[in-house]
């Protein structure tokens, strides 16, 4: 049993290797693709949805692609913990919507003498602006998404049924150079194929500060209802940092420690964004920039 055990954990070990290179393949062929993406026209300063539970209400740019990937280790307790590649694809479809699409990537969960790999839930959602200032970022937007069960249920990596989730995203500068955004959302959690959804609220705020132009320290905290459905409430807080690099690069990292006995005890991440460029076309951001200098030079009488 002991000899069975040992290989398995050496073959889950290899497939984690192999897992994190192919990201950072992936990572060096969006680096290229965003560096021959269409040019210097000039673009917002790239704003990362992640690494924290609290989204911004920000709203990618007509046509442009933001690629969000990462990796999470959670240690639930001794002998209990578990890791996760998340990647998220946004793409702005207009001044008011996002289309986004992500997944959990490869899971690996150990908990005492049984172990668990494979692929995780896949999620596909979109980000709507409510309202805004006039010429201004949106004050409140909405997050419609449905997490749809392509992890295993018999390996333990998923429940086998989907989620809906809503969530209503706002935020407000604080002075010259802080900024808090605040999410709550609703969510019908499955349990299990055939199985009835249960009710989940999410309560979060996060506070970050530009202590440079390049970095921007976060704190955050979050309520979660519950995580099962006869379970507790879970509070956790998180911290951490986005380093920018740039308009098109973003780099993130951070920990996360558990409040109330049932959230994981100690949590780390961090990721990289990428905006890769403009998939749409004549529709993009440097379309309408080129349209505008075609109208300003228009011809002279």
């Amino acid at each position: 049993m002991a000899s069975a055990r040992a290989s398995k954990a050496g073959i889950i070990a290899k497939i984690i290797t192999l897992i994190n290179q192919k990201l950072k393949n992936l990572a060096v062929w969006l680096v290229i693709l965003s560096c021959t993406a269409g040019g210097a026209a000039a673009q917002e300063a790239v704003e990362p949805d992640r690494p924290d539970v609290t989204n911004g209400t920000h709203i990618v740019d007509i046509g442009l692609l933001q690629i969000e990937l990462g990796g999470l280790y959670t240690h639930a307790a001794p002998g209990d913990h578990a890791a996760g590649t998340p990647v998220t694809a946004r793409v702005g479809l207009a001044d008011w919507l996002e289309a986004r699409i992500g997944t959990d990537g490869f899971l690996s969960r150990h908990s005492g003498s049984s172990s668990a790999a494979g692929a995780g839930n896949l999620q596909v959602g979109a980000k709507l602006r409510v309202w805004a200032e006039p010429g201004g970022l949106p004050v409140l937007s909405i997050l419609p998404a449905v997490n749809i069960p392509t992890a295993s249920a018999e390996k333990g990596l998923g429940s086998g049924a989907a989620d809906y989730t809503l969530a209503v995203l706002t935020g407000t500068d604080i002075g010259r150079h802080a900024h808090a955004d605040v999410n709550y959302g609703l969510g019908a959690i499955g349990i299990g194929e055939g199985q009835p959804h249960f009710v989940q609220h999410l309560v979060s705020i996060s506070t970050s500060a530009a202590a440079s132009d390049n970095w921007n320290p976060y704190v955050e905290a979050f309520w979660f209802s519950r995580e099962e459905a006869d379970g507790r409430s879970v509070v956790a807080i998180d911290a951490g940092a986005i380093y920018e690099l740039g308009e098109r690069y973003a780099l993130d990292g951070g920990v996360q420690l558990g409040v109330t006995s049932n959230a994981p005890a100690f949590a780390a991440f961090g990721g990289v964004t990428i905006v890769v460029g403009e998939i749409l076309g004549g529709h993009g951001v440097h379309a309408r920039q080129r349209q505008l200098a075609r109208r300003r030079a228009g011809p002279r009488r």
